[in-house]
């Protein structure tokens, strides 16, 4: 057979000095190696490919390795184009570049066993790595099932006779097990620094990418409407509100240019506005959004926040910011009011000024309103609404490109199609035009119910619009309501259901498919909610209800130490009694001889294969000239116990009391063995 095809000559030398790699080192390396491929600079792609395929033809066909200075010539090149991709070698994303480079390069320079020990622990920091851009739940599973890979090859590398894979597997699990209960142990008591798990993430810009901005353009929530990512998820404190006030306010727009809105001045805050607002307590609702990461700082939250989290302020326009970054995922706890009149009784010069300001153009919308003028506020948005709801508009996903002058005369008069930004634009001019103060504004609606959580996805991105009303306040008006009714109580998917632009994972069909997502999103907010978002605050929070938050670090670190202990001798003992292996199967005498054979062993006689137990015992002698008596008698007895037509029961008796005897004495000389070495002494027979 040729050695090279041959699944037993993994990782070792064969006698004419041919050197095969190790075959589950060589899968999991080279899987490590493409899991990291959508971080890569594209010019690095060729060359981990061609590595990749060039070690795979050595294996298969006896290709030659490189050439030395081909392996430095590229080890070189690609530190110098590292540099240059990143302008520095240091950091998440250069760092794990140069890790893939140098494992594909040694890869194909591995040509000795010992080769093998430099690329296991190169395999070890690529799965690290990878943790550092997403620690999602699919990708920690598969995480863990290329350390278990790795460990599975690491005792074929470090044990030559050990070349078949099932034994190598059946080992590293038990290992893995064996090590579960102390790696959940050091996870939950282990102290640890304030935030979650994985703190240093930096984002990548698929991570930073988010649904909304500072700015609202014609036709941008149209483009969210297709994504399905999910935005964040919500917890609630009690029942689960409807649909129809599930408003998630994010961005306050009054300043409309050429038919761009833009947010608030106050973008990012340092300190909280006091707002002048009223609430009732008893229509207080408290939840805990798990917000994914995002490159923005602002904290979406239902009406008016009344309690917010610490590291968190909130402007005069009543929008949550936060004060640190947001590109890791981020939980927190909020109390809003659904009831509140934000500035029931006056409004600055500016604010009046601002959010009076008519459009530049449209004059046919100028026209419109102007007809209702000298009504009050609420008369003139039921006029507005009526308009709406009585003149033919229609909600889609594809209303077409409007005109750049005078964009909402064409959407009012002529299209009559439209997304919710057109219908919260033009609405809000409307009110402006009248004379009522009117704004935008952005944020999420509704959700879809997963378990006993919300998911709110990109697509759930919505606008509307908030006019004043003295003695009020600001009070929130949602045209697209008038128009598709369904969209607020259902969801996007029911609003546009038979519209072709709406991507079938958004479409909530009943079937295998959507099951087995909202299960998929169950396991990815759990593993968010207890693993990921298992930080400092909420492991001060379990202590505290063991009775230890009270403690010094010096004793979480004692009570740490013990509980570990504890755990670690427990496992000790449940993997030694379960790795010995049964002996039920066994005849009565095979049992009595078992332990017997096994202190020879001990003493480093071992039975060699198809070996008679004569001979067996005549060598063991030889071997161990002070025990040759007990041996010859155990000779005799499991001779006849063996192979005799009948035993005695005393006889038997004798046989197992002797093999105990012999086995006690056999243990007392390896521990002295053990202390003879330990001195540096000689160790008689």
């Amino acid at each position: 057979m040729n050695a090279r095809s041959d699944p037993m000559h993994a990782g070792q030398e064969n006698p004419s000095g041919d050197f095969q790699l190790d075959r589950p080192l060589a899968w999991v390396i080279a899987l490590a190696i493409l899991a990291h491929l959508p971080h890569m600079p594209f010019w690095s792609v060729p060359v981990i490919l061609g590595g990749l395929i060039w070690r795979l033809q050595h294996e298969w066909r006896g290709w030659p390795l490189p050439p030395k200075l081909l392996l430095i010539f590229l080890a070189l090149l690609s530190g110098l184009l590292v540099l240059f991709s990143y302008h520095s070698l240091w950091g998440r994303d250069a760092g794990v570049a140069l890790l893939t480079i140098a494992a594909t390069l040694k890869l194909l320079e591995t040509e000795k066993p010992r080769d093998q020990q430099a690329l296991l622990l190169l395999g070890f920091f690529l799965i690290v790595a990878l943790l550092l851009f997403d620690q999602g739940f699919a990708l920690a599973l598969l995480a863990l099932l290329m350390f278990g890979g790795l460990v599975t090859a690491w005792i074929g590398v470090s044990n030559p006779t050990l070349r078949a894979i099932k034994p190598r597997l059946k080992a590293a699990s038990v290992l893995m097990v064996a090590g579960l209960p102390v790696a959940i142990v050091l996870f939950v008591v282990f102290p640890r620094p304030p935030g979650a798990l994985w703190g240093a993430q930096q984002p990548t810009s698929q991570q930073a990418q988010t649904g909304l901005s500072d700015t609202l353009n014609p036709g941008q929530f149209e483009q969210l409407a297709s994504d399905a990512t999910p935005a964040f998820r919500v917890t609630f404190d009690g029942p689960m509100i409807p649909p129809a006030q599930r408003y998630w306010r994010v961005l306050v727009m009054s300043t409309e240019q050429d038919g761009i809105w833009h947010a608030d001045s106050s973008i990012f805050p340092t300190k909280s506005t006091t707002l002048h607002a009223t609430w009732d307590s008893h229509s207080a609702v408290q939840y805990t959004i798990t917000l994914e990461p995002a490159q923005h700082r602002w904290l979406p939250a239902l009406a008016l926040a009344v309690e917010r989290p610490s590291q968190s302020v909130i402007s005069e326009t009543a929008t949550l910011f936060s004060l640190h970054s947001l590109a890791d995922r981020y939980r927190y706890t909020v109390t809003s009011d659904l009831t509140y009149q934000l500035d029931p009784n006056h409004l600055s010069r500016t604010t009046r000024t601002q959010d009076l300001a008519p459009p530049d153009g449209d004059p046919k919308l100028k026209a419109l309103a102007a007809t209702w003028r000298g009504q009050s506020p609420i008369e003139i948005r039921d006029k507005a609404l009526d308009y709406f709801r009585t003149q033919g508009f229609s909600y889609t996903l594809t209303p077409g490109r409007l005109p750049d002058h005078d964009a909402m005369d064409a959407f009012l008069f002529t299209t009559k199609r439209g997304y919710c930004e057109h219908y919260a634009s033009a609405f809000t001019l409307l009110m402006r035009a009248a004379g009522v103060p009117a704004r935008i504004v952005t944020g999420y609606q509704g959700g879809e119910r997963v378990g006993d959580y919300l998911l709110v996805r990109q697509a759930d991105a919505h606008a509307w619009s908030e006019i004043w009303i003295k003695g009020r306040g600001w009070i929130r008006v949602d045209p697209t309501a008038v128009v598709a009714p369904e969209r607020i109580a259902a969801g996007i998917a029911n609003a546009t259901r038979q519209d072709d632009a709406l991507p079938a994972s958004l479409r909530r069909e009943a079937g295998l498919g959507q099951q087995f997502a909202l299960f998929n999103d169950q396991l990815q907010n759990g593993w968010n909610q207890y693993v990921l978002g298992y930080s400092g605050s909420t492991q001060s929070d379990l202590l505290g209800r063991l009775g230890l938050a009270a403690q010094g670090l010096g004793a979480r670190f004692g009570y740490a130490a013990l509980v570990l202990l504890v755990v670690w001798s427990l496992v000790f003992l449940l993997w030694r009694q379960f790795s010995r292996p049964s002996r039920a199967h066994l005849s009565p005498a095979d049992q009595a001889w078992y332990p017997v054979e096994q202190a020879l062993t001990s003493l480093d006689v071992h039975r060699f294969p198809d070996e008679t137990l004569s001979v067996y015992c005549q060598r063991a002698s030889q071997m161990l000239p002070g025990q040759a008596a007990t041996i010859e008698q155990l000779h005799k007895l499991f001779s006849a116990w063996f192979f005799a037509a009948h035993f005695s029961r005393r006889s038997q008796k004798l046989a197992e009391d002797t093999a105990a005897n012999f086995v006690r004495q056999a243990n007392w000389i390896c521990r002295m063995r053990r202390v003879r070495s330990l001195f540096g002494m000689s160790t008689p027979r």
